[in-house]
């Protein structure tokens, strides 16, 4: 299993360097270290729309984020685009049973905070990608600067997830569902794909079931998106608005 991550990681180090024509940030922060990508002419944004990555093999966030372009920048998750050695946190329960940790959702924090000094915005977007929906939405539960709450094929509910799939429950994981009254305040978009097998939207109507009120979440569906495909026209046209 070690070699398994020392490669699944190394993979991660090579594909940052071949996809991304942007300035490439190290954002530090509590018990993790990420690693960022912004456009080199931007130097300022009223408001940052901050894209964080999904689970495992990254690059579908950080696509969406520069086919978006304007004032937009991106997050990796923590250990993404690094290569595993004995002087960082990368290990197996990171991207399993923790992947949702309060250490990475801590460490996801301190990295938007940091991104949005960098760029002097006085509030922010979060767009979550998949399991980055689950991080964006914990974190915007708990910030006032949240001017917009958008997940695209957002993992919502991971209890529903990993019994919907049959796999093994994310035992060490904070879990968005669990936040609902606090969220019932923030402005949220869900995008969910017709053909997405891997997060269906039955996901997402199990988080929606604790809202008591959902005066500020618009959920839309996005005809011919699967899970990793053909997101990118959706999420322009929610951040356009």
């Amino acid at each position: 299993m070690k070699t398994f991550m020392l490669i699944f990681v190394l993979s991660f180090a090579v594909q940052a360097n071949e996809i991304s024509s942007w300035n490439r940030l190290i954002l530090s922060g509590g018990s993790h270290i990420m690693i960022g990508f912004a456009p080199p002419d931007l130097e300022q944004a009223e408001i940052l729309n901050i894209f964080i990555e999904g689970d495992g093999k990254p690059g579908v966030a950080l696509r969406l984020a520069q086919e978006t372009g304007g004032d937009s920048v991106y997050i990796g998750r923590p250990c993404q685009y690094l290569k595993a050695t004995r002087f960082n946190s990368c290990n197996r329960e990171l991207w399993t049973s923790h992947r949702y940790s309060q250490a990475v959702v801590d460490s996801m924090d301190i990295a938007i905070s940091e991104m949005k000094k960098r760029y002097q915005a006085h509030q922010i977007r979060l767009v979550g990608y998949s399991g980055g929906g689950a991080i964006a939405s914990i974190i915007a539960s708990k910030r006032s600067d949240v001017a917009l709450l958008v997940t695209v094929a957002g993992n919502l509910n991971h209890k529903w997830w990993t019994e919907f799939n049959d796999s093994a429950p994310l035992t060490g994981s904070l879990n968005p569902i669990d936040y609902s009254t606090a969220l019932e305040a923030v402005p949220q978009i869900h995008l969910i794909g017709d053909h997405d097998f891997v997060v269906p939207g039955s996901v997402l109507m199990s988080y929606l079931s604790k809202f008591k009120t959902r005066e500020k979440v618009k959920s839309y569906l996005v005809g011919g998106a699967d899970h990793t495909c053909c997101w990118s026209m959706a999420v322009a046209a929610v951040l356009s608005n």
